[in-house]
């Protein structure tokens, strides 16, 4: 009985120590891009900033949409070379209380790799691409250069949120097409 008291007296310790160290520990939290009140409307407002005036990379484009106020929050690299992409990033982000996942990619356009050359086929076929056995909806640039992935389970259903996903859609268009080579 002694013993059972002294290993239930270390485990509570132990249970205390790592709630108090969960407490402290640092939070992550995704940012909000607010609506504006002519979004809120139904209506799109347009990209403050010339696309010609940015590098016609994916630095570019992720510097366009964050200067644009289309993507907030910390960028993260991902695993672009899976598709066969040159670079790729992803922002999460909150928008009209839903959550926003926009990921921006680059193709090359010489010596196009095998996996890069299928993406491009099936986003150009049907709109979409299999990665993982999932489908994966995409958009890509007329000349095949860049890839946007643009997911929120609100943009289908609701107004406001339908008319920013338009928005960001008609910018990376705008991008691509001042941007290309």
């Amino acid at each position: 009985m002694k013993n059972i008291k002294k290993l239930l007296a270390v485990v509570l310790a132990a249970a205390l120590c790592l709630s108090v160290a969960a407490c402290g520990a640092a939070t992550t939290s995704v940012e909000t891009l607010e609506t504006s009140s002519a979004v809120s409307e139904g209506e799109t407002a347009p990209a403050d900033k010339d696309p010609a005036g940015y590098d016609s990379d994916i630095q570019g484009m992720c510097k366009y949409f964050e200067d644009n106020h289309l993507a907030v929050g910390e960028k993260v690299q991902m695993s672009y070379d899976v598709i066969g992409a040159l670079n790729g990033y992803k922002y999460a982000y909150r928008y009209n209380d839903s959550n926003v996942q926009l990921e921006l990619y680059e193709f090359p356009t010489e010596d196009i790799p095998e996996a890069a050359q299928s993406v491009i086929n099936s986003l150009r076929a049907e709109g979409s691409f299999t990665i993982l056995d999932n489908t994966v909806p995409g958009y890509l640039s007329g000349d095949g250069r860049f890839l946007m992935i643009y997911t929120d389970a609100k943009s289908e259903k609701d107004e406001v949120s339908k008319a920013h996903k338009a928005h960001v859609l008609s910018c990376f268009d705008a991008f691509a097409e001042k941007t290309g080579k």
